[in-house]
């Protein structure tokens, strides 16, 4: 079964997700080295790299479940579902394009059965 939509969200999701962590660490690079008395006191940089290391995260297990898309689609849909839930919640809302794609792929790989596999279905 052909999962064209599935794999175009996730690549649209993963480009998302690769061009927000090259940003942040080249933005959060770029100033802590040129301009360290331009951050703010109340700058927190643990909390910084920490979101740095979810999107990385969430970009690795995004590269995982379309690897899986073709084998086991299921657990790929279970994989995006999990992830876009954890990156959503531990960034604060900061992942919300990517995690509405994963969701909507990950739904999408759920609930889409190939042809020939529902009960009573006569071709």
């Amino acid at each position: 079964m052909k999962r064209t939509a599935e794999i175009t969200l996730g690549v649209i999701a993963l480009a998302l997700q690769l061009l927000v962590i090259i940003l942040l660490v080249s933005f959060m690079v770029f100033f802590s080295f040129q301009f360290p008395e331009m951050m703010s006191e109340k700058f927190v940089p643990w909390y910084a790299w920490f979101v740095v290391a979810v999107h990385a995260t969430g970009f690795i297990l995004g590269v995982i479940a379309l690897v899986l898309l073709k084998s086991k689609p299921k657990t790929a849909g279970i994989v995006l579902i999990a992830t876009s839930i954890v990156m959503l919640l531990l960034t604060l809302g900061g992942t919300l394009i990517q995690s509405a794609l994963f969701i909507i792929a990950g739904i999408m790989c759920l609930a889409r059965t190939p042809v020939g596999t529902l009960k009573g279905a006569s071709l």
